[in-house]
């Protein structure tokens, strides 16, 4: 947003930034206005993504030079009315010229300007003649954002008041170079109704906002000021792990500042009990440790058995102490580049790791340390492997799929138990007078504040990215000598959580340490995946590797071997999520987007013959996606906890079916059901695999799914192969029917009352 001649220019920028935080639109306002100055923020992660951008927008505009097509450059920076008019002059003679690619074409309709990435020539007649044009915009993400979505739709809107026409489609080049293509259609309305409202926000009197914290903040040049208002204001967002919707519930309950809720005593609406508390010891401490300038903690009082403190191991001289370095911006899926393990060898610590510059080191790099673990833990069965936070076992788990290797080890591992995350313990066990929980600020309380050159994960990318940029190698060792530093720091909390666990303990809090899992599969399981390994390796003999080089039966004995282990795959990361929220607390739970937690019992509201139904409360403003008709289970009893037979999103209430024949505690969250077994289907898949090897294809009793393997043309009784199933009118009738009556409903729904003769569009439909 800018000031040029008396008329606030804006930008496409502007609206995403007003969607994200009204408080931005009113200080830009103000900057404009030249009421306040713009802050001049140094971040050099911000710097690199901005450097990152620009390589990546250079890389394609020499694609596209290269591949022989005119490309016309708008080299004109425009920022008065007169430059923004000439710059789009340039534009608009380039159309009619017949560019095929004009970069940085700039549009002005003298209040919104943007600079589109890429305007490609396509086929379609226009005002500009035989042909128009359509919005490509390059960005570093590898999925598509809404914000830059918002961001094309505002420029295809602004291209088709210069041709004449609006473009069909807009496209993002992301940042794995795939071009993805979208229709106008489908945003150019929601956002001409978002810049109506960011408008008529401006041509009003400036409303009173607040720097609230979101997660735009992160990037944003105000950063520094909204949080010193908010650090003057004792604000409630300074309280770690509070949540925006408990921030406005204790705001109406009269509980506006950090010390209001840490000398509050009282219910407040909409927050649960135990999450109250969990805030309001965390807004004490805090409070405590500014007035004295000592750090303190306490111990959660109610640990859910096998959480917190309780998922402690008992210590073993084979620990390792676990730590990953990663790159989001090398290649597709991001690199990780650095693995790095402390460990006890002759009675003092050590430090082992294992880099990676490219996918094939990565792969080296990632079996080296899997077979390093599973080495360590063969010779000491009661190892752990002990980690701050999920990256880790993420990261693990994307290697096993992306590089196809150690599947069966990392799985070993996870269902064993051996991954133990000191976050986790730490969230639920302990409460510390610190407004994070990140491991930098964690470990205050055990050892001397760090003077390194890379003190943290952001840091980390940017020296890694300079260090391929640069070859500057003693970037490489400030990077090792910051990741030993987290593991070394890692074994040290692992040591003072096990005391806060015997402080505990002492106090009377009954913690057991937690059972250990046999990690080895059952016999049955075992024999089973022998068998599918071996028609695995029977259907692939002789089958090229290259998809290219097979023809349709080598194609079809390759998708029959990758079926065999399908549903086994697939169900692997079911099952870690399960595993995953049964090691959640309820108010983790709450966060989760498809769990309910926080329940609260209401009451019976039917008794049947053999049955209740017992209504139970719940926060409505959480996420989850459980159902009517669902049966989801009771973490803490990992046991069903009763049929879903009524849900009132908007009240926050759900209703359970239950038995009657033996006692049901009450639930206090509720998470999906565990993943189906799928044993029938499997070895139906394998007798399938059976006969293919024993008599090949097409024989009788597998005809239909032969066909499917091979692609064959459908067989239906009385019809020629490959004729038409259903006529192109019924099609279109049904179609018409259906859009018909779903529209009725949805009016309904909406209370909109539908005028006779009235034309509606939506999404690319003329009327209905």
């Amino acid at each position: 947003m800018h000031n040029a001649e008396g008329v606030l220019v804006l930008s496409a920028t502007d609206l995403v930034s007003h969607l994200e935080c009204e408080h931005l639109t009113q200080l830009e306002r103000m900057a404009a206005l030249g009421e306040v100055k713009r802050p001049d923020r140094k971040d050099p992660s911000l710097d690199l993504l901005s450097t990152l951008g620009e390589e990546h927008e250079r890389y394609h505009l020499e694609r596209y030079s290269k591949s022989g097509l005119n490309v016309v450059v708008v080299e004109q920076r425009a920022f008065t009315v007169d430059q923004l008019k000439g710059a789009e002059a340039q534009t608009v003679q380039a159309m009619r010229d017949g560019a095929d690619v004009i970069y940085q074409g700039t549009f002005f309709d003298g209040r919104w300007t943007g600079r589109a990435d890429f305007l490609i020539k396509v086929a379609g007649p226009s005002e500009l003649g035989a042909h128009s044009y359509e919005v490509v915009d390059a960005k570093l993400a590898r999925h598509a954002k809404t914000r830059a979505l918002l961001q094309v739709a505002i420029y295809s809107d602004q291209l088709a008041r210069l041709q004449g026409r609006q473009p069909l489609n807009m496209h993002l080049i992301l940042g794995d170079d795939t071009e993805q293509v979208f229709r106008v259609d489908d945003f150019v309305s929601y956002a001409r109704t978002a810049l109506n409202r960011l408008e008529t926000v401006l041509a009003n009197s400036p409303l009173p906002t607040y720097p609230d914290k979101v997660h735009h903040c992160d990037i944003c040049r105000w950063r520094d000021v909204c949080e010193k208002k908010r650090r003057d204001d004792d604000h409630l967002s300074l309280v770690a792990g509070i949540r925006r919707d408990q921030i406005r519930r204790l705001a109406a309950a009269s509980i506006p500042t950090t010390t209001a809720l840490a000398a509050s005593a009282w219910a407040v609406e909409g927050i649960g009990q135990s999450a109250l508390d969990r805030i309001r010891t965390q807004a004490e401490l805090q409070v405590a440790a500014a007035r004295t300038g000592e750090r303190q903690y306490a111990l959660v009082q109610e640990q859910t058995p096998g959480l917190g403190l309780g998922a402690l191991p008992e210590p073993s001289g084979g620990d390792l102490f676990f730590d990953i370095e990663g790159d989001p911006y090398v290649a597709e899926g991001g690199l990780e580049y650095l693995f790095g393990v402390a460990h006890l060898s002759d009675g003092s610590r050590q430090y082992h790791s294992w880099w990676a510059h490219d996918r094939a080191q990565e792969k080296i790099a990632f079996e080296e340390f899997v077979d390093f673990a599973m080495d360590r833990w063969q010779r000491d069965p009661d190892l752990h492997i002990y980690h701050y936070g999920s990256y880790e076992t993420e990261a693990l788990k994307r290697l096993m799929g992306r590089q196809g290797t150690r599947e069966n080890e990392i799985d070993r591992m996870l269902r064993g138990g051996v991954f133990v995350d000191l976050y986790q313990v730490l969230r639920q066990g302990v409460r510390i007078s610190e407004e994070a929980y990140s491991l930098k600020n964690v470990e205050r309380f055990y050892r001397p504040k760090r003077t390194e050159s890379v003190l943290d994960a952001g840091s980390s990318i940017v020296e890694y990215e300079r260090w391929r940029r640069e070859g500057d190698k003693n970037v490489l060792v400030e990077i090792e000598r910051y990741n030993q530093t987290d593991c070394e720091s890692t074994a040290q909390l692992r040591d003072w959580l096990d005391d806060r666990r015997a402080e505990a303990i002492g106090y009377g809090l009954p913690l057991s340490r937690p059972e250990r899992r046999d990690p080895e599969p059952a016999r049955e399981l075992s024999e089973a995946a022998a068998a599918v390994h071996g028609l695995t390796e029977a259907l692939l003999a002789g089958v090229p590797d290259a998809r290219i080089e097979r023809d349709d039966q080598e194609q079809a004995r390759w998708l029959l071997a990758q079926s065999l282990s399908w549903h086994r795959r697939e169900a692997k990361a079911d099952w870690w999520a399960y595993f995953q929220r049964l090691a959640m607390t309820d108010d983790e739970l709450i966060e989760d987007t498809e769990a309910i937690g926080g329940l609260e019992f209401v009451g019976d509201i039917a008794h049947l013959k053999q049955s209740v139904i017992r209504r139970y409360r719940f926060d409505p403003s959480q996420e989850y996606k459980i159902a009517i008709g669902d049966t989801p289970e009771d973490p803490r009893r990992q046991e069903r906890a009763g049929d879903v037979v009524g849900l009132d999103p908007f009240a926050g209430t759900i209703d359970l079916k239950r038995g009657m024949r033996r006692p049901w505690p009450h639930p206090t969250s509720l998470i999906p059901a565990r993943p189906f077994f799928t044993t029938e289907q499997r070895q139906a898949i394998q007798r399938l695999a059976e006969r293919v090897l024993q008599s090949g294809f097409g024989v009788a009793g597998i005809e239909a799914a032969s066909d499917l393997l091979l692609r064959s043309t459908p067989r239906i009784t009385g019809r020629a192969s490959g004729a038409s199933i259903v006529s192109r009118t019924r099609i279109l009738a049904q179609q018409r029917g259906l859009l018909s009556r779903s529209w009725r409903l949805l009016a309904c729904r909406s209370k909109v009352r539908l005028e006779p003769g009235r034309h509606i569009r939506a999404r690319g439909w003329s009327s209905i």
